[in-house]
């Protein structure tokens, strides 16, 4: 876990500089709003960050393909915890994330 805690907000601060990052900010369903960066990967798969909650949250997606969906379990550096389902669009990139779970709420991030 020490791990995520370093990393996390390193990918964050980060994203900006990384080519095809995307970032938004939606409603959180237990209150307030949550913002997520999706950050392409080197292997064509995905990393997400978000924060939900008052947790810095991350899942990676491994298997992108136009119109699929992929399941992720995701890591948080507080008490949070959950699951993350990508959408991809036509041509096999995100389209959205809907997360949920203890301690982060539910909501979906549309890119």
């Amino acid at each position: 876990m020490r791990y995520y805690t370093i990393a996390l907000p390193l990918l964050v601060l980060l994203s900006g500089c990384i080519e095809g990052t995307q970032s938004t900010t939606a409603i959180n369903s237990s209150g307030g709003t949550s913002s997520g960066t999706i950050i392409p990967r080197s292997d064509g798969g995905y990393a997400l960050t978000f924060s939900a909650q008052g947790n810095a949250c991350s899942a990676v997606f491994d298997d992108p393909r136009p119109r699929g969906r992929e399941l992720s379990p995701v890591t948080c550096t507080g008490d949070g915890s959950g699951n993350a389902t990508m959408v991809y669009s036509d041509d096999g990139t995100p389209d959205r994330v809907t997360f949920g779970g203890l301690g982060i709420g539910s909501g979906t991030l549309v890119f």
